[in-house]
């Protein structure tokens, strides 16, 4: 009897890797909303640090063409952190996307999968019940020989 051969064999692997794939660009979005989040951290700790200098440059005695600088600058990084915001709301989508996705994939491999366990537990049954056949077989056999010798 020849070794078990799954017929689908091939489906199940290009499933795979699209699962995979999945996965890969699942974990590059989480990369790119962490890189978002960590960038809004640098911003925000710019912001206060300007405050910081603000206040320093006030107790030195500063002109007002020097004092004019901050607001547009904290202004120009509280803008750029609602831009980055957005954009991890975008991202946020995607995921939720890519989460949906990846339970199809991952539904299709474990049909195929189950299939598969299926149909080798019956190759198993098949080939337990030959050898089975086979060895019964051999006893009959050397039984009618053994009566036939006495």
């Amino acid at each position: 009897m020849k070794g078990f051969k799954f017929k689908l064999d091939a489906v199940l692997k290009v499933r795979k890797l699209k699962e995979d794939q999945c996965k890969m660009e699942l974990g590059r979005l989480q990369v790119e909303k962490q890189k978002r989040i960590d960038e809004i951290k640098r911003q925000n700790l710019g912001i206060d640090k300007a405050y910081g200098d603000q206040e320093s440059t006030v107790q030195k005695g500063a002109t007002g063409l020097d004092l004019r600088f901050y607001p547009y600058f904290m202004q120009g990084k509280r803008t750029n952190i609602m831009l980055l915001e957005q954009e991890i709301a975008e991202i946020e989508k995607d995921i939720a996307h890519k989460n949906k996705e990846l339970i199809d994939h991952r539904a299709n491999v474990k049909v195929l999968e189950s299939m598969k366990e299926k149909q080798q537990m019956k190759y198993k049954k098949e080939l337990n019940k030959k050898i089975d056949q086979d060895i019964e077989e051999q006893v009959m056999n050397w039984m009618q020989f053994k009566k036939a010798n006495l």
